[in-house]
């Protein structure tokens, strides 16, 4: 292969990284030109107090020009933009960059407006110099700094042929494709330099965010994505949620090793990334619990669907035991604008509703937007049409505000909405879907719950005796007067 050959695979090479570069690390690059940006406006402003100073000193009749005036509302304009950006406020690449070249536009057009005026007979010099370091302070793409030099010379050209004499405009036309060509070529290198280490780095960070084990996120940049991705939400966009926990995980590594706990986490990761979206964040929250976040997801049954999958794949996972692996899920779409911290939390909940239904299960709950309530609250879950609730709602209204709900998950969805609202859960026994009892052992014994009263309502005498167990604070039943009933609301919420 002849020298030119291989002269031409290489710079192939070199633009191919660079492409590389831009694709993967646009957020740093924004970062950095915003950083270049500010340390331009600090600096251009020290030296340029610096060498009026000593040009007062040592240049014979010095004078302070128009275009020294100009750079000082710039710079502070600038600078008070340089405030803004610091807080991070500018997320956008593209306003990003038009800020960035609007200022190196307009401090090329003072130097040039400065070389016009200050000297009109000798050759320019400060268009040329910064003409050549203009790749060392901001990043972009060859054709962006072929386009936007070739415009500065074409007005600095322009300028020169009406503001100099000729013999000195073809000087100047000489010094600025002279100063543009070199200028191409520092590109190139800083560039390919910027593109092995911005490269190099994107890669350490990416594998100092996987978990080595699952191969999947580790909790630190699982938080981090979710995150960023409730900074940029708009409103009204929906989400889900899933905290996913193995089933007696430490029977597992008492029973059979470490190594088939290990073996077992492993493989759930593999099924975990097979059975969810390429854009959902999928990360392993901390021994063996994992989270998955599901970015404008809105139907909650296809939540369910891929939850059930999961459950049934990992149980024909066969690790040479001749056991069973199984999973509790709590999964919610949130509907309502909640903040991160709200929707992890209604998603723990869930997962804890399928621990007290018996492990191997999955709770989904949709979560609306959130209401006010200007009377205290009263959690009411009971049959849908039951015969007493109408009454009971109508009466109560006069004092407190009421949430009926006729199913026990939807029960427990709206407790972990409200639960700093909620003053009384009322709950009749014959509940569907989770019993009664469940929801009154769930309130008891998750923390957070367990300071609610809670009435239950009984229909036989051994649900009766059920509620009492699970900790109900008043039990009665259905046929008991409401005289008695009435005082027991009064006196717990009290």
């Amino acid at each position: 292969m002849s020298d030119s050959e291989l002269r031409y695979f290489s710079l192939k090479k070199e633009y191919k990284l660079i492409l590389e570069y831009f694709d993967k690390c646009a957020h740093s690059i924004r970062e950095s030109n915003k950083y270049s940006l500010r340390k331009a406006c600090m600096y251009i402003s020290m030296v340029t107090i610096a060498m009026i100073f000593i040009a007062k000193l040592v240049v014979p009749d010095f004078r302070i020009s128009l275009a020294h005036l100009l750079l000082c509302p710039f710079l502070g304009l600038y600078y008070l933009i340089n405030l803004y950006n610091r807080n991070k406020a500018i997320k956008s690449t593209t306003v990003s960059d038009i800020i960035c070249l609007s200022f190196y536009f307009m401090l090329f057009i003072i130097f040039i407006f400065r070389d016009m005026t200050s000297d009109p007979g000798n050759q320019s010099i400060w268009f040329p110099l910064f003409l050549m370091v203009f790749p060392t302070v901001y990043i972009a793409r060859m054709y962006k700094y072929g386009l936007f030099g070739i415009l500065l010379v074409a007005i600095f050209c322009t300028a020169s042929y009406y503001c100099k004499p000729y013999n000195v405009f073809l000087r100047d036309v000489y010094v600025a494709f002279a100063s543009y060509i070199p200028s191409m070529l520092c590109a190139q290198i800083i560039l390919v330099s910027r593109a092995k280490e911005g490269l190099a780095i994107a890669e350490l960070t990416k594998i100092s965010t996987i978990d080595k084990l699952t191969f999947l996120l580790n909790k630190g940049a699982l938080l981090s994505s979710i995150n960023n991705f409730f900074d940029r939400r708009k409103p009204g966009e929906p989400c889900g949620m899933c905290v996913i926990d193995v089933d007696n995980f430490k029977q597992v590594n008492d029973n059979f090793g470490h190594n088939v706990g290990d073996l077992l986490l492993s493989n759930l990761g593999d099924l975990l990334r097979k059975n969810f979206r390429s854009s959902d964040y999928i990360g392993r929250f901390g021994g063996d619990e994992f989270m998955v976040f599901m970015p404008g997801i809105a139907r909650l049954d296809l939540v369910e669907m891929r939850c059930r999958s999961l459950q049934m794949m990992l149980m024909d996972l066969d690790l040479g035991t001749g056991t069973k692996f199984t999973l509790s899920i709590g999964a919610i779409i949130d509907t309502g604008d909640h903040p991160m911290g709200e929707v992890f939390r209604m998603a723990d909940d869930a997962l804890y509703q399928s621990k007290v239904m018996g492990k191997n299960s999955v709770s989904s709950w949709i979560i609306p937007e959130s209401r006010t309530f200007e009377k205290p609250l009263i959690l009411l879950a009971c049959p849908e049409n039951h015969p007493r609730s109408k009454p009971f709602v109508e009466a109560a209204s006069v004092k407190f505000d009421v949430i009926e709900v006729h199913s026990g998950d939807v029960a427990l969805s709206n407790l972990s909405q409200y639960r700093e609202t909620i003053r009384l859960v009322i709950v009749d026994l014959d509940l569907e879907k989770l019993s009664g009892n469940q929801v009154v052992q769930y309130i008891k014994e998750r923390a957070g719950f367990n300071h609610i009263p809670v009435i239950a309502v009984a229909s036989e005498e051994e649900s009766f005796m059920e509620a009492r167990e699970c900790g109900a604070d008043r039990v009665f039943f259905e046929t008991e007067n409401s005289a008695s009933f009435k005082a027991a609301i009064d006196e717990l919420i009290k």
